[in-house]
């Protein structure tokens, strides 16, 4: 019988020596000072290098990836990159790096810091770019009534060749049509590549996110596009029109335009040059509601104005007004006006905090951009939008 062997001991781990302690705090410290410093550095980027670097050179390969792994999962990235930064955070404020509690949370930190330069590099270097107007050498100053009519004729003559002859199928709970949202996608690459100037178009997201009936219409939204996926989100609760010009909006803001009015123009553009008649449809009717309220302002003081705009909107076929009246019942069906005023006033003061000073009534300026570039089609037909209907 084999001698019996004393149990083998074991060594305490030894706690991580106090100097050690303090190098991985300092370590901690100098990320979160580093990461505060890029991010003042990218806030504080000229537009020159913005439409350089960043929308030719970083934006293109950045926007390729996300743009597949948005159509590769059937998860929202949105949604799994928070859980991803939750569990991250909560891992280094336990038991992260640093040995002391303060270390630690400092550690815990980083990845929530890191989200302002994220931020920055994936999208808001957008709010600071040259203007969409200036890009397309348009004129700022507000439109004549002479070009607010011929934009509104143009608007019409898109709408009435492209309504569908079923009015079923811009119904509210009629299904949405998922080959021209994937169009939709493309039209508004092909856009943003000839606004920016661009040899090569972006690649964005071919779908949407269709998120729960209500979810933002109760806010009196429509859709949403987080910024450092860059991934669109559309409410479920709208009809195919107005889900469809969502959409477009999103995937303009996905394009890297941030600010809302040329947002609005730059996707009802891409819509108009589109050859989904969908597409061309549902971007129409949404450039009409722009326009018309610019004319309003370009026309104020001819007292025919209104009657001149009455006979024009009844040559619009059923469909459109079957689309804005389901639209109507959409809102009416789920915006809570309480929850309304609170996230409006939230995306208020967050537009002001990226510089731009209108806040939530720059979006009242995509009639001003649109009107002046269907203008412009008059003396230079070469943009996509500019093709006749």
């Amino acid at each position: 019988m084999p001698p019996s062997r004393p149990p083998a001991r074991s060594t305490p781990s030894r706690p991580p020596h106090p100097r050690a302690r303090r190098r991985r705090g300092r370590w901690a410290w100098a990320a979160l000072a580093s990461l505060a410093g890029l991010w003042w550095a990218l806030r504080s980027a000229p537009p020159a290098w913005i439409d350089d670097v960043w929308a030719h050179r970083y934006l293109p390969p950045l926007s390729h990836a996300t743009a597949a792994l948005a159509d590769a999962l059937p998860w929202s990235l949105t949604l799994l990159g928070a859980v991803a930064l939750l569990v991250g955070v909560v891992a280094l404020a336990l038991a992260g790096p640093g040995g002391s509690r303060s270390a630690r949370l400092a550690w815990a930190a980083v990845p929530l810091l890191a989200l302002g330069p994220a931020f920055e590099l994936a999208w808001g270097l957008g709010y600071r770019r040259t203007p969409l107007e200036t890009r397309l050498g348009l004129p700022t100053a507000a439109p004549t009534a002479d070009a607010a009519w011929g934009a509104l004729d143009h608007l019409l003559a898109v709408a009435i060749d492209s309504a569908p002859s079923d009015e079923r199928r811009v119904a509210l709970d009629a299904p949405w049509s998922t080959a021209a949202v994937a169009a939709g996608s493309a039209c508004v690459a092909s856009a943003d590549a000839h606004a920016s100037g661009r040899a090569a178009a972006l690649r964005l997201p071919s779908g949407v996110r269709r998120l729960p009936a209500g979810l933002l219409l109760q806010g009196g939204s429509g859709g949403v596009q987080l910024p450092w996926w860059r991934e669109p989100h559309v409410d479920g609760g709208l009809p195919p029109a107005a889900a469809l010009a969502t959409a477009l909006h999103e995937f303009a803001h996905a394009a890297g335009w941030a600010r809302e009015a040329e947002t609005d123009a730059l996707a009802v553009l891409a819509g108009l040059a589109c050859p989904d008649p969908e597409v061309r449809f549902a971007a129409a009717l949404h450039g009409l509601l722009r326009v018309r309220s610019e004319l309003g302002r370009a026309v104020h003081d001819d007292e025919g104005w209104r009657a001149v705009l009455a006979a024009r909107w009844a040559t619009l076929p059923p469909a459109a007004g079957a689309a804005w009246a389901a639209t109507s019942a959409a809102l009416a069906r789920h915006r809570s006006a309480p929850v309304a005023r609170v996230a409006t006033a939230a995306y208020d003061t967050y537009l002001r905090s990226q510089g731009v000073t209108a806040g939530m009534a720059d979006y009242d300026r995509a009639g001003v951009v649109l009107v002046a570039a269907l203008a412009g089609c008059a003396t230079d037909g070469s943009a996509p939008w500019c093709a006749p209907p």
